[in-house]
């Protein structure tokens, strides 16, 4: 992390300043959780307040849980591909957690306790919780780290502003099994008096000082200081061919360096994808702005996490995406808290949207009538996380044949998911692609239902049945769904060895098997496994109580190629009871 400059000037060695430790007071936003709402194991919330399980290392449900970990879900047909490479994060981050103090504080010290697979953060934001400006604390890549706790302590950036909330941002993509935080602990201080409080509130109290204008900022001077610019003599198209390799900065900083560069810069074929994801700590309504004027001929739009403290952004993205609705192809807005009738009502006329995405909009559904039934050329279609119930979502899929890629984890106001399948399972043949991961409410009837798809590679029903008797539906998924690639079980607790064999002997495509948390099954089926499933690769048996730790440490041996995961359960009493 680069320092400031050597004259930097503490706050507290000029005023009277008192030194204030504290925990997480609220959580504010997040974008991967592990638990349901009804649920406190694994939650965000377990933020709160001070450490409970550090110093001790292992899976502990009174932490936090991210829910993916590794390159895995990369792998999946339905993962969304990045709409612009050029716009790329170079550390990574896929998930962040924004959470509140009590008091605003100077900052001088952040500890993060990790308490399981540590090492994923890789940034940490501040500002003030009135505010809307972020301030970067710290960076850096992911770190590999011993499989042990740890307080983790960076050096923070020095700044003098008063802070009370704080982003982290992680990349999990290095890390062997999930990460988990205890608690969040910010150090620093605050005036003693309140004028002076008051004054640093306003950003009044440390005043800069105008910088000196570069000699460099005249962009009509670019060949004075340069000489003659030989490459504004290439051909029209070879130039737009050259500059759409570079990302949204460099753009803009080329449209500052002369008219005819500046011309191109504002060509529309440079803006048929925009992918503002990266930049979401830049990103207000003058951004919306800029762009309105130079996409006109809009493809894929990646707005996820952008917007969500500025005032009027939802009604400015609204009028983009409407401008843009004729071209529009792929639109991805998670984590938007924002979605407003308007939005959905923009997005309904976006008629040739193949791919739409709205995880963790929480809101998203709650309106009357929400109208993206009318989109009927949906080829991926993710809602995780949102409160669509099952009429709306029957009324999308009977309007889109082609859906191919469904995905309705952790979607809590699908109440009859068994009338869902069979709706998928009559108006959308070429489902590929389903994950349902968390969504309670199948039965064992709706399972046998997914022996309808014979298209289906990767099949998520993670803890659908949890506590409910799967009787043979597994059977059904054998016959009907023979190039299964990917398939989630996770606490299917009902099953045995003598259910499983029948998928083990028929899906010879199984590149992941997940049968976390299946107590009766033995090694001895594990073992059949991974000696029949040729293709292999990621085998999850955690929480399997009948498997000892021993024979999972032969079964690696033997099968070094294939991951074979199992999680590191140090607490006394057994959680998932």
């Amino acid at each position: 992390m680069d320092n400031l400059k050597s004259d930097f000037v503490p706050a507290e060695t000029l005023i009277k300043m008192y030194h204030l430790e504290q925990y997480v007071h609220v959580i504010l936003d997040y974008t991967s959780r592990y638990n349901n709402s009804n649920s406190s194991y694994y939650s965000p919330f377990n933020l709160i307040g001070k450490y409970e399980i550090y110093p001790f290392y292992g899976d502990y449900p009174e932490t936090y849980f991210l829910r993916s970990y590794g390159t895995w879900w990369k792998k999946s047909d339905s993962c969304q591909s990045n709409y612009r490479p050029q716009d790329f994060d170079p550390l990574g981050a896929e998930d962040y957690v924004t959470v509140e103090f009590e008091s605003a504080v100077v900052p001088r010290d952040i500890c993060i306790y990790e308490t399981y697979n540590p090492g994923a953060v890789v940034r940490i934001w501040g500002k003030l919780a009135s505010d809307t400006h972020w301030v970067l604390l710290w960076r850096g890549h992911p770190q590999q780290y011993p499989s042990k706790s740890r307080k983790f302590h960076p050096k923070i950036r020095p700044v003098n502003q008063l802070v009370n909330v704080i982003r982290l941002e992680f990349n999990q993509s290095h890390l062997q099994y999930h990460y988990s935080v205890d608690a969040i602990l910010l150090g620093g201080f605050q005036p003693v008096s309140d004028l002076y409080y008051n004054m640093m509130e306003r950003g009044l109290f440390f005043l800069k000082k105008p910088e000196e204008a570069s000699k460099f900022s005249d962009m009509d001077k670019y060949s004075e200081f340069f000489g003659e610019d030989y490459f504004v003599k290439l051909p029209y198209e070879v130039m737009i061919h050259i500059f759409q390799y570079l990302d949204l900065k460099s753009l803009c900083r080329c449209a500052r360096v002369n008219k005819r560069w500046n011309e191109i810069v504002n060509d529309p074929f440079l803006y048929q994808t925009l992918s503002l994801k990266p930049y979401w700590y830049l990103v207000n309504c003058n951004t919306i702005d800029y762009f309105m004027k130079k996409c006109t001929s809009l493809k894929k739009l990646d707005i996820s996490w952008c917007g969500n403290d500025i005032e009027g952004f939802d009604k400015k993205l609204a009028i983009f995406i409407g401008a843009n609705c004729d071209t529009l192809t792929h639109c991805s807005l998670s984590n938007c808290k924002y979605i407003s009738r308007e939005m959905l009502t923009e997005l309904s006329t976006c008629r040739n949207l193949v791919d739409l995405r709205l995880k963790n909009v929480t809101n998203c559904f709650k309106l009357d009538n929400p109208s993206l039934q009318y989109l009927d050329k949906l080829v991926t279609l993710d809602l995780t996380a949102t409160n669509i119930e099952d009429g709306d979502l029957i009324c999308i899929l009977k309007e889109n044949p082609n859906l191919k890629h469904l995905i309705i984890d952790l979607c809590e106001h699908l109440t009859n998911l068994d009338i869902v399948v069979e709706a998928a399972a009559d108006y959308n043949p070429k489902l590929t692609c389903w994950s349902s991961w968390k969504t309670l409410s199948l039965t064992a009837e709706g399972v046998k239902k997914f022996g309808k798809f014979p298209l289906m590679k990767e099949l998520d029903l993670g803890w659908c049945l949890i506590n409910k008797d799967p009787g043979d539906c597994l059977r059904y998924i054998v016959d009907g769904c023979p190039h299964l690639s990917r398939l989630i079980l996770s606490e299917w607790r009902g099953l045995n060895d003598h259910l499983i064999i029948p998928l083990i002997m028929t899906c010879k495509e199984l590149t992941q098997l997940d049968i976390f948390g299946i107590k009766n099954i033995t090694a001895e089926l594990c073992e059949k496994a991974l000696l029949y499933l040729p293709k292999l690769r990621l085998l999850d048996i955690s929480f399997c109580d009948s498997i000892r730790q021993d024979e999972v440490e032969i079964l690696r041996r033997q099968y070094p190629h294939i991951t074979i995961q199992r999680s590191c359960q140090y607490s006394s009493m057994n959680y998932l009871n």
